[in-house]
């Protein structure tokens, strides 16, 4: 039997979902709703909250919050927002669910003892706003307003 596996992005809990977020959520589900709809095979429609990150460590700071309180603020908010739009998903995942723990941590193993990961260290920039890493070749040094000097992205924000 064959199933048909939708999906949106797994949001970020750094602020509370605007319509960007609604947008994605209604179009799985308009897309979960005519699976349904053909009868061709189950649809498994999935959604949910990534709770980790340098940014949502940062927004549950600047709201003096623990991480996880923060989290589960505005993971909440998530979920009654496409509750409130009826959006028909048949799983919501964060990624602080033990489930979620479990099934990382299993697929970490599996991958480490095939040998497809390893152990090494790396220096370089880090922009938060892109959560990569920045070559030398792509970080340029400003002063801000009050005359620090800073590391930024040639597109974006600065680096850390």
């Amino acid at each position: 039997r064959s199933y048909s596996f939708i999906t949106t992005p797994i949001f970020y809990v750094n602020a509370a979902p605007h319509v960007g977020h609604v947008y994605s959520a209604l179009v799985a589900d308009a897309l979960h709703r005519w699976h349904r709809i053909q009868e061709r095979s189950p649809a498994i429609f999935s959604t949910g909250t990534d709770e980790h990150g340098l940014k949502v460590q940062q927004a549950a700071s600047n709201q003096s919050m623990a991480p996880q309180l923060f989290c589960n603020d505005v993971s909440l908010l998530f979920r009654r927002l496409f509750d409130e739009c009826n959006v028909s998903y048949t799983d919501y995942i964060r990624t602080t669910e033990d489930r979620h723990v479990n099934a990382v941590q299993t697929f970490w193993g599996k991958l480490l003892s095939r040998g497809w990961l390893y152990k090494d260290s790396y220096e370089g920039w880090y922009s938060t706003t892109e959560e990569t890493f920045i070559s030398e070749s792509q970080a340029s040094q400003r002063k801000d307003d009050s005359g620090n000097q800073l590391m930024v992205h040639t597109r974006t924000q600065p680096c850390m």
